[in-house]
């Protein structure tokens, strides 16, 4: 998806003590990034928005943005109210439903057709991450360690392991150690990596909390359309609408390799929007989809 930001403002927004009114109006001055940036990040890179806070870091974004959905009508659900039994997996879930590294549950049902590829697709959504804690040890083999590292040959002992995001962001776990003796890598450099590596995760959930909202089409006052099936949105994005009919309003829940991978997303002046390797959550609704 293409990102574009005519910016008219550059506020501070943590020291920020606006009424209403104000809060929302400064929030939808302007055009604001795209969160579906294009599969290739480095298009992303150059078009998205110079927005200059990131999620987590500056308390007042995350709280505006709350105050923003609590007065529209498209309130957000939470992702841990969601049982298991009731996701729908977009890819294969190999029998587990939770385990898709895409997968929606339905808030509000549409009507009609699904839209065929070559739609015009317009969605209302807010985009938030969700963290990669919760991960399944399928989520750390398949995402991190295989696609995102190169590491596929250690899939079989970190599947015996176990090794879940739990696990992998235990500091006092997850050791160089317990690399070399519990999961037999022979190999100390390969062994550092994989800790380093693991420490670079533990610090971005500190930096970039669960929950913290990146884009919202709602902040900005404006629907985002795009024509499906032409590489213009994330692949989960792709996925979800071609699952949705009109009408329909979905908890979207994605994994990195399926939005914005080990890149992540930053602005045009090089500010993080989207972490590396960042879980994502979408509360996505298909406004309208005409052929």
């Amino acid at each position: 998806m293409k990102m574009k930001y005519n910016a008219s403002m550059n506020s501070t927004l943590s020291s920020l003590r606006f009424p209403s009114a104000a809060l929302i109006a400064l929030l939808v001055w302007g055009e604001h990034a795209h969160a579906f940036a294009p599969v290739k990040i480095s298009r992303a890179i150059k078009s998205t928005t110079n927005l200059n806070f990131k999620p987590s870091r500056n308390g007042a974004a995350t709280q505006l943005s709350s105050h923003l959905r609590r007065n529209t009508s498209m309130q957000g659900a939470s992702i841990d109210d969601i049982s298991d039994r009731e996701w729908i997996p977009l890819v294969d879930s190999a029998g587990n439903d939770k385990l898709a590294a895409v997968r929606k549950h339905i808030l509000e049902e549409g009507e009609g057709d699904l839209p065929p590829k070559g739609s015009t697709i317009e969605i209302e959504y807010t985009g938030t991450l969700l963290g990669e804690k919760d991960w399944f040890v399928n989520d750390v083999v398949e995402c991190w360690l295989s696609q995102l590292q190169g590491l596929d040959h250690l899939s079989p002992t970190f599947i015996e392991n176990e090794i879940d995001g739990t696990k992998l962001m235990d500091g006092s776990f997850f050791t160089e150690e317990y690399c070399m003796d519990q999961l037999g890598i022979s190999n100390k450099i390969q062994a550092k990596k994989l800790i380093m590596a693991s420490r670079r995760l533990i610090k971005q959930q500190e930096e970039y909390a669960p929950g913290s909202e990146f884009d919202s089409s709602i902040t900005r006052g404006k629907n985002y359309s795009f024509v499906s099936g032409q590489g213009r949105v994330i692949k989960a994005m792709e996925l979800a609408v071609s699952s949705m009919k009109v009408g329909e309003r979905a908890m979207l829940a994605c994994r990195a390799d399926y939005a914005y991978g080990s890149e992540g997303l930053r602005t045009s002046k090089g500010d993080v929007m989207v972490p590396p390797f960042a879980t994502l959550c979408f509360d996505l609704k298909l406004v309208s989809a005409t052929s």
